[in-house]
């Protein structure tokens, strides 16, 4: 997706209103009203107060009208906020004109209005004339007499990022290579800021299933992030497993398998080890393993999985009980307790620190079902429930 400068400019047009004494009080009230509204997300509210600020503009006898294209910027952005895009390319557009009138058309000032403007022609599948303007904000920055080059790399991000979704993958690529080479000249090649337009780098070729070309900015990501935050740092683990898994396409699977297991290292002490969100790295290295037939080291792995998926079932299934018990639905209440009773009973039982608390959860669930029966004065079904909660030797859930 095109990236864009952010989507309401109000605030800044707000800042150039200091210098625009020659405005109408009113013209300053809408202004200052409709950002405060825009602000709140009331864009329909805003509209309106934005498009009367353009008439008292344009009304305006001083023909420098300094508020115009800021008003301009902001309108687009309230009409863009509510998918009004053809709207919002009519005011982006005429901002351009406007500002290139007072800047000249080689103004670096054009560029973020160039960029508005391709935003919203993107926005209406426009994508040549989207194309155009990302091409000439490109060609203002390269002709500048004080070229910034780590905004041209931006500049060409953006570019290739818009190429990419359009999945015009052979010009994407040397867009992205150009801005990793004006990053790397400017700020050595182990900074940080690389590693977004290495990934979309790497992305053009996996969106093509060409995955070995995919494999170097990949593990040149890897390679910057251990340095940048250590081996073992949370924000390594999700490229370590995007790695993994392009090793995995290309049935490399014990190099997958080091990384997964490195990975699954990573992300259980920062999530926890009953986390059911850890279900994901645990299936990759069981999956890996699987393909390289060690089926016996796999099937922990995979018994791991199901239990934390299950518990969080039986978590949701009690939850939903707690609710509709609450709302006096007392029938739907005791079917997620009798069927969160019956995955409980099912869950795998794990050795040492990986269990999940499988017979703390059945016993909570146990214990709130019971809860249910007495309500309901069926004291004869409650006491069978809490002979087996008895047998589970927790008379107290945890």
């Amino acid at each position: 997706m095109l990236k864009t400068a952010a989507l309401l400019l109000l605030p800044l047009a707000l800042a150039a209103q200091d210098d625009a004494g020659k405005l109408l009080r009113n013209d300053s009230d809408n202004f200052r009203n409709a950002a405060l509204l825009a602000a709140a997300g009331k864009y329909s509210q805003a509209e309106p107060l934005l498009t009367q600020a353009l008439a008292l503009q344009d009304a305006a006898p001083d023909p420098d009208r300094p508020l115009l294209v800021p008003i301009l910027d902001a309108l687009g952005s309230v009409q863009r906020a509510q998918g009004h895009h053809a709207d919002a390319q009519t005011s982006y557009l005429r901002a351009l004109n406007t500002l290139e009138k007072s800047v000249g058309a080689g103004s670096v000032t054009l560029i973020p209005q160039l960029k508005l403007l391709a935003a919203s022609y993107a926005a209406l599948d426009r994508g040549p004339e989207a194309e155009v303007q990302l091409l000439r904000a490109i060609s203002i920055r390269e002709k500048a007499a004080n070229r910034n080059d780590l905004d041209l790399a931006g500049d060409c991000a953006e570019l290739g990022s818009f190429y990419l979704a359009q999945k015009r993958y052979a010009v994407a690529e040397p867009n992205f290579r150009r801005a990793i080479g004006l990053v790397e000249r400017q700020l050595g090649p182990e900074d940080a800021s690389l590693i977004p337009l290495l990934d979309n780098l790497s992305d053009v070729f996996i969106k093509q299933q060409h995955f070995p070309p995919a494999e170097p900015p990949l593990r040149r990501i890897v390679w910057i992030q251990e340095r940048a935050v250590g081996p073992s740092d949370v924000k390594l683990a999700p490229n370590l497993d995007k790695l993994a898994l392009l090793l995995f396409h290309l049935e490399r699977f014990p190099e997958a398998e080091a990384l997964y297991r490195r990975s699954l290292a990573i992300w259980e002490p920062a999530m926890g080890s009953t986390n059911p969100d850890l279900t994901a790295a645990i299936d990759n290295l069981a999956v890996a393993l699987a393909a390289q037939q060690k089926y016996g080291d796999s099937e922990p792995f995979y018994k791991r999985s199901l239990a934390l998926r299950e518990k969080a079932t039986v978590q949701n299934l009690n939850n939903l009980a707690l609710v509709l018990e609450g709302t006096g639905d007392t029938a739907n209440a005791e079917k997620q307790y009798t069927t969160a009773i019956a995955i409980a009973t099912k869950i795998p039982v794990l050795p040492g620190d990986k269990s999940v608390g499988e017979k703390d959860l059945l016993a909570k669930t146990l214990d709130n079902y019971s809860t249910l029966l007495r309500k309901l004065k069926r004291d004869d079904e409650a006491a069978k429930v809490e002979a087996r909660l008895k047998a589970l030797g927790k008379t107290t859930p945890q």
